[in-house]
């Protein structure tokens, strides 16, 4: 086990990146399976090295577990300054006595390894590749995985400052009292991490692009497959990231304005147009009026709620959506209807709270409904969960009227 100020630097690295007792993380699936492929490996995997241990966050050819720290192969590679290729391990000194080697735990010949290195330049821990055959890796087959080596430290990177917005926004919840002067703070926050959150994401989106775009890759239905998987866990991500930044932003600075709902309503539905249309679900808008208020937290606040009408639908029934609203004296309610599952009484006010989910099968990131209440909030406006007859949920939101809104002869009595 390494020891001193330089281990310590690195055991500090591994905290602030939660990687402390680390399990395994879906997440990195997709890229251990294409590392496979791209090497010819039957196996590899990402290892994070604690003080104690080898975590391994995925593997492909086998499950990932934990082993002893000192029976570790890749304990060896973090200390070297470049990536590590062994043809054959029982002809290296640094690796022939390992119980991975010799027999002992199994038989490894091949070996290579890149480095998990975050920006300040400790080493986390190692993508591997092995294989018990002798045999060795191309300069392009040697780049490919130091590719995806950054790759995985690109999502290691992405999921620590998704953490640090979560945080900051659970912060903002327990403080209610100071939630004006929060909300300013936590939508600059959002501002200055958006760069953060995206840019990983979009390297590897552009990464899976360029190996989707390799002849060999393009004629191997198995890798189009791994690529897919790869490109679903990007989209997860980049979805969870608008949502939190889209919470993060909803309410704090308002831009109020004339707002015509009608348009608001056509533009929500062209947007989800791809998850209607999967859905088979069909959508209709009726008359809606020009309100007061922001017209982007509008957009969101429709937006979500069409969203999770379309998402939360029964399966054995045809989806079924309308965007409607009526007027009263106090101003115009905006109701959005469907026929899905609906939401029991006792969950309607949980709901809207933030990271929610009731229905941990159906994908989604519990933040949707927590930001249509703060929008709600942020217009002065009120909102209602009911159901609907026959199965299915309305929303109510209740936007109150504001003075320019107001005839004029009134709004003048009224200065």
């Amino acid at each position: 086990m390494a020891e001193g100020t330089d281990e310590r630097s690195r055991l500090e690295a591994l905290s602030r990146y939660g990687l402390l007792d680390a399990i395994p993380n879906p997440d990195l699936q997709s890229v251990v399976d294409l590392a496979a492929y791209l090497c010819g490996a039957p196996n590899a995997v990402v290892n994070i090295i604690d003080a104690d241990h080898q975590r391994q966050l995925a593997a492909a050819g086998f499950e990932p577990g934990t082993v002893a720290r000192c029976d570790s192969m890749c304990t060896v590679t973090i200390e070297e300054s470049e990536p590590v290729l062994v043809p054959d391990a029982t002809k290296d000194d640094r690796f022939n006595r390992n119980p991975y080697v010799t027999g002992a735990l199994d038989s490894v010949r091949f070996y290579a390894a890149s480095q998990l290195r975050e920006p300040g330049g400790e080493v986390l821990g190692t993508l591997c590749v092995f294989d018990n055959e002798v045999r060795s890796l191309t300069g392009e087959q040697r780049d490919g995985l130091d590719k995806l080596a950054h790759m995985v430290m690109d999502v290691l990177e992405l999921r620590r400052h998704a953490e640090l917005l979560r945080e900051a926004l659970h912060e903002v919840r327990s403080t209610s009292d100071e939630l004006l002067r929060s909300n300013a703070a936590l939508s600059d926050f959002a501002g200055q991490v958006s760069h953060d959150l995206k840019n990983p994401l979009t390297g590897i989106l552009g990464f899976v692009a360029t190996v989707a775009d390799l002849p060999a890759v393009a004629a191997d239905a198995d890798a189009h497959k791994m690529l897919g998987r790869a490109l679903s866990s990007a989209t997860r991500m980049w979805r969870m990231i608008e949502d939190v930044l889209s919470h993060a932003s909803a309410g704090s600075r308002q831009d109020l304005q004339r707002v015509p709902l009608q348009e608001v309503a056509r533009w929500v539905v062209d947007d989800l147009e791809p998850t209607i249309n999967a859905a088979g679900a069909t959508v209709r808008v009726t008359a809606l009026p020009t309100v007061i208020g922001d017209g982007t937290q509008l957009r969101v606040l429709l937006q979500n709620l069409v969203s999770n009408a379309v998402k939360f639908r029964r399966p054995d029934v045809p989806c079924e959506v309308r965007i409607s609203a009526q007027e009263d004296i106090h101003g115009w309610t905006l109701a959005v209807t469907d026929n899905g599952i609906g939401i029991p009484p006792a969950d309607r006010e949980r709901v809207l709270e933030l990271f929610t989910r009731l229905r941990p099968d159906i994908e989604g990131s519990g933040i949707g409904l927590a930001t249509v209440r703060r929008i709600v909030a942020a217009h002065q406006a009120t909102l209602q969960i009911d159901g609907t007859p026959g199965g299915g949920t309305t929303i109510h939101v209740n936007l109150p009227r504001r003075r320019a809104q107001l005839a004029p002869e009134l709004a003048a009595a009224l200065t």
